[in-house]
């Protein structure tokens, strides 16, 4: 879907949880797009007072505001002929939200305090955790600007969703790290890799990128054991075998149940938590005889 879309230019919104690595999606569309030479900027809706993020996306001249002294770029300006990456862009106010839709309009901007217009040629990519159209649904997000980021959606599933890439990811982070500390670790211990396919992984890949690096710098052999990986990790999924979970299923239809309980057997709201389409949802529900409150 990257390859696909990458040459064009349309808007695109990628929308995840928390650490399943939506900039890296986000640099591999700008890499395969024939921008690839120039500006790539990744821009934090939600770091800043709302003044500042309007700042640091339009820019703004002198005395625009108290403490403005000196003229600045924006990043939708200092990108030109590149690609902006906006996280958390459902943080933005009301305000901002105008004047971004005016941007995708007609693309032009103009700095605070500023008169002059400016074009600038800009790819735009959305990066968010919610669902922009329940945002829209809630009155929190302006819902034309939600239908012109919305071009192209690509929805990034959990690392719950997706256990079979663990080895691929593991494989791919020991072999950087290699590399960084010049060592030669040749990969988990079988019961370790077990321990990483049991484990539900509420922090995504980026979660899963920093018990490696845990555990490696733990290492002193040339494979990583069980007992070098965060005791989280170990007290959760140790603690689950002890109950009697055996198979991948079980701790699945474990942490359904958990979910649903947390949500008063709200299905909307489970489907919604676990970022996955209700006819998923019903069919998992379905496969473990769930369909009712227990």
């Amino acid at each position: 879907m990257i390859l696909n879309l990458a040459p064009t230019d349309a808007t695109v919104v990628i929308q995840g949880e928390e650490g399943t690595e939506k900039a890296l999606v986000a640099r591999a569309i700008h890499l395969n797009s024939a921008r690839k030479d120039k500006p790539f900027e990744v821009y934090n809706c939600s770091a800043y007072p709302q003044f500042i993020v309007e700042s640091g996306l339009f820019g703004h001249e002198i005395g625009a505001f108290d403490g403005a002294v000196y003229q600045k770029k924006g990043c939708l300006e200092q990108a030109d002929g590149g690609t902006v990456v906006l996280t958390e862009i459902d943080k933005i106010s009301p305000m901002t939200q105008v004047k971004l839709r005016a941007f995708l309009q007609n693309r032009e901007i103009k700095r605070l305090g500023g008169k002059k217009t400016i074009k600038t040629d800009i790819r735009i990519i959305a990066a968010v955790n919610p669902d922009l159209g329940r945002e829209v649904e809630r009155g929190t997000f302006n819902e034309e600007l939600s239908y012109m980021l919305n071009v192209i959606n690509i929805h990034l599933p959990s690392l719950r969703q997706r256990k079979d890439d663990i080895v691929l990811l593991v494989e791919c982070f020991i072999g950087r790290l290699n590399m960084e500390m010049d060592k030669n670790v040749k990969g988990m211990a079988s019961d370790a890799m077990q321990v990483l396919m049991d484990y539900s992984w509420p922090g995504n890949v980026k979660e899963l990128e920093n018990s490696i690096q845990h555990a490696f710098l733990l290492t002193e052999g040339n494979e990583i054991k069980r007992e070098f990986l965060p005791s989280r990790i170990l007290t959760e999924v140790l603690t689950e075998k002890d109950d009697g979970i055996t198979s991948f299923e079980e701790n699945e239809k474990r942490f359904l149940i958990k979910t649903l309980q947390e949500c008063n057997w709200n299905k909307l709201q489970v489907a919604k938590q676990l970022n996955v389409s209700r006819s998923t949802l019903y069919s998992k529900l379905k496969k473990y005889n769930l369909t009712t409150k227990q």
